[in-house]
């Protein structure tokens, strides 16, 4: 095997092994319950009126009033 073909041969090795470490980061991160602390949002908040009007489910959705 020539120099040139053994440095090739490092680079991939070490290309894979990164994207292998970054998956499996990924994968822990999004898997990851939720802190302790974390804030969860109350199902009693109430809403702007704003977005009552812009989001209403039985209405069909207008594009022309959300600017497409």
């Amino acid at each position: 095997m020539t120099p040139l073909q053994t440095w090739a041969l490092l680079v991939l090795v070490l290309a894979i092994g990164l994207c292998i470490l970054w998956l499996a980061h990924e994968i822990k991160v999004r898997t990851r319950p939720p802190a302790r602390g974390a804030r969860r949002r109350k199902s009693g908040v109430r809403r702007s009126a704003a977005h009552i009007r812009a989001h209403q489910p039985d209405e069909p959705y207008d594009h022309e009033s959300h600017g497409f």
